[in-house]
């Protein structure tokens, strides 16, 4: 806390003590007393406005929204899920067709391996 805080708080708390320690009020309409409480009150509001109005950090940031990479389409995917389920219903002619649609586009295979890692779970048998 900085020193002119830490003086707010001490300012407001002589005058609660003061307030609550103060003896009855002298007048017969009870203004000594109102008059009291409300400095105490007052000096109450004014450390906490004090506090508020200090130097606090200030909070972060909020996070950039960050566009996705765009997803290139793969023209072949599809026709790939296709054959692999058939295999996996147990299509002999799919399989043969799955293998053969791989052995075609070689240069696929790789990034096939890699993006789709299920479709080729037998090949570590």
């Amino acid at each position: 806390m900085n020193r002119i805080v830490r003086s707010s708080i001490a300012v407001a708390m002589l005058g609660a003590i003061a307030a609550l320690a103060a003896p009855p009020a002298q007048a017969e309409d009870g203004r000594t007393g109102a008059l009291l409480g409300g400095v105490a009150v007052g000096a109450v509001g004014g450390v906490l406005l004090g506090q508020a109005l200090a130097d606090h950090p200030a909070p972060p940031p909020p996070p950039r929204y960050i566009e996705p990479a765009p997803v290139a389409y793969d023209p072949y995917f599809d026709e790939l899920r296709h054959l692999h389920a058939g295999c996996d219903r147990g299509s002999r002619r799919a399989c043969i067709a799955f293998g053969e649609f791989i052995g075609v586009h070689k240069e696929r295979e790789d990034m096939w391996r890699h993006t789709y890692p299920e479709f080729f779970q037998w090949d570590g048998y």
